[in-house]
């Protein structure tokens, strides 16, 4: 007797784009980015579609998040990243920037893309760059989010964007806003930007031993073998 395979967790069915599965009401991933700039300022339960993360949603109780399997199904699979990338992209435009990748070597040690103001931000973002605003919520989600599964370079972008905003426009964003977005952009992927302690262990074990293989690998020298 043989026994099916678990199903894929529903990010990964979400994302994959020869299952394109739909959301519990009936929303593809390709349908949501269609959406005109009003749909995704006054629609608040696809976000965490998009965006999964390993934390509950306060808001939607019902959203999916990452899990172990979604974790390393996303950083293996590239075509799951470039689904994603596709949400970043649409998102970025909604803000009224615009993502591009880096086009010389000195500008590559940034890393591999970099993200620009649009043509449009004058008028996009009326909507978020004020003291506070439910996308700074977003924003904080879209950052860890995508980090965890697998942009780290675009979402490093998508936060220094953020900063020169700031530079330009000082004191209209609040600097609380900044504070949860640097946590999502800097800090260990157990830890989750509203946690208060930097010490200890947080979050996800598979997260935990991420971040410790991390720090095992950069502290080989390189050209050593191990």
């Amino acid at each position: 007797m043989t026994t099916s395979a678990a199903p894929l967790p529903f990010p990964v069915r979400f994302y994959d784009p020869k299952i394109q599965a739909p959301d519990s009401r009936g929303r593809t991933l390709t349908s949501i980015l269609a959406w005109p700039d009003d749909r995704l300022e006054h629609s608040h339960d696809y976000i965490q579609i998009l965006f999964p993360l390993p934390e509950r949603s306060p808001f939607n109780f019902s959203a999916p998040v990452i899990d172990e399997q979604t974790f390393s199904q996303f950083r293996s699979k590239p075509e799951l990243r470039d689904r994603l990338r596709d949400s970043l992209v649409r998102l970025l435009r909604f803000y009224g920037f615009e993502l591009a990748p880096q086009v010389s070597a000195a500008e590559a040690r940034d890393g591999k893309y970099k993200v620009n103001l649009g043509v449009d931000f004058p008028h996009a973002s009326r909507n978020w760059v004020t003291r506070f605003d439910h996308n700074h919520l977003r924003i904080t989600r879209i950052i860890r989010s995508c980090r965890i599964l697998g942009l780290d370079d675009e979402a490093q972008a998508f936060h220094a964007a953020l900063r020169r905003v700031n530079t330009e426009r000082p004191g209209v964003i609040s600097q609380k806003s900044f504070m949860f977005w640097a946590r999502a952009a800097h800090r260990p992927l157990f830890l989750a930007p509203e946690d208060e302690g930097d010490e200890g262990r947080h979050g996800e074990d598979f997260l935990y031993r991420y971040e410790e293989g991390r720090q095992v690998a950069a502290a080989i020298p390189q050209g050593v073998d191990s």
